[in-house]
C-alpha cells in the first residue's frame, strides 16, 4: 500500500497520536542525544562555506574548463560534501530493533539481542576530535564479540558542557535497553 502524504507532510505526524497497545514497536530510528549546539554550529558554518564555494567552483569550471579546476572539484569539493553529509547523520540511533552507531566513516548496527550490558566507562578521549586528551565518560555496549563504543560521551559535540543532557541521555539509553530485554 502506498502512503500518500501532502507536499510538506514532514511538518506534522503521519499517524494519529494516541494510546498504543503493548505490541506496538518503535521502527523509526531515534537519535539520542539530539544534535547539540556545538555540533549544529560547526555543521551549519561548514555547510554555509561549502554551499558558497561549490557554485563559484562550478561557474569557474564552466567558464574556463581546465584540468586543475576539474581536479579541484572532484578531489576536494565532492569528498568534502560527502563527509559533511555524513557529519550531519553521525550519532547513536535507537529503535526496538537495536542500536545503530553512525560515525563519519562507518556505521555499526547491533541488535538488542546481542547487547549483554550497557555501561558507563571512564575513558581518556580526544576532545572534540582534536588530539588533546580529556577525561570523559562514555556509554559502551558489551556484546559477545567484545566491547562496542557509542558516540554518547561527555566530550562529544552534542553533550559538551551539558551535564544534564548527558545524564538524561545515559538514563534513556539504559531504560531502552532494559525495556527491550526479553
Amino acid at each position: 500500500m502506498i502512503e500518500r502524504r501532502p507536499l510538506l507532510g514532514f511538518l506534522w505526524p503521519s499517524s494519529p497520536t494516541g494510546p498504543v497497545d503493548h505490541e506496538s514497536q518503535q521502527v523509526k530510528w531515534l537519535r539520542i542525544p539530539p544534535r547539540g549546539p556545538w555540533r549544529l554550529g560547526f555543521l551549519i558554518a561548514v555547510s554555509l562555506v561549502w554551499i558558497s564555494l561549490l557554485p563559484s567552483a562550478l561557474i569557474s569550471l564552466v567558464a574556463a574548463p581546465s584540468l586543475y579546476a576539474i581536479a579541484l572539484v572532484v578531489a576536494v569539493l565532492l569528498p568534502t560534501g560527502a563527509l559533511l553529509l555524513r557529519g550531519w547523520a553521525a550519532g547513536t540511533y535507537l529503535s526496538d530493533r537495536g542500536v545503530k552507531v553512525s560515525r563519519v566513516l562507518s556505521t555499526t548496527l547491533i541488535p538488542w539481542d546481542d547487547v549483554v550490558a550497557v555501561r558507563v566507562e571512564q575513558t581518556p578521549r580526544g576532545w572534540l576530535g582534536l588530539p588533546v586528551r580529556a577525561s570523559a565518560q562514555s556509554v559502551a555496549l558489551d556484546t559477545p564479540q567484545g566491547e562496542e563504543a557509542t558516540t554518547i560521551s561527555t566530550v562529544s559535540p552534542d553533550l559538551w558542557l551539558r551535564p544534564q543532557a548527558w545524564h538524561a541521555c545515559r538514563d534513556r539509553f539504559d531504560v531502552w535497553w532494559r525495556e527491550t530485554r526479553p
